[in-house]
């Protein structure tokens, strides 16, 4: 006498989910991580042309001032 066990669509698609919530649940960090880095470039992109921005300001202001 075999017993078989089949599992039931219910519990095999609760398996599968359970799956792909652990896979995206990695992805996730990952993509967390790509932002983070991201982030920390942009904003040494905006520090420099703020002071690139303020440099060209002052030289104009400063060329102005000389000419009159």
């Amino acid at each position: 006498m075999k017993m078989s066990q089949q599992l039931g669509p219910e519990l095999k698609v609760q398996m599968e989910l359970e799956s792909h919530e652990k896979e995206c649940a990695v992805r996730y960090e990952q993509l967390q991580g790509w932002i983070k880095a991201l982030d920390k470039r942009m904003w040494r992109l905006e520090a420099l042309i703020m002071g690139s921005t303020i440099l060209i300001v002052g030289l104009a202001s400063t060329l102005m001032a000389r000419m009159v």
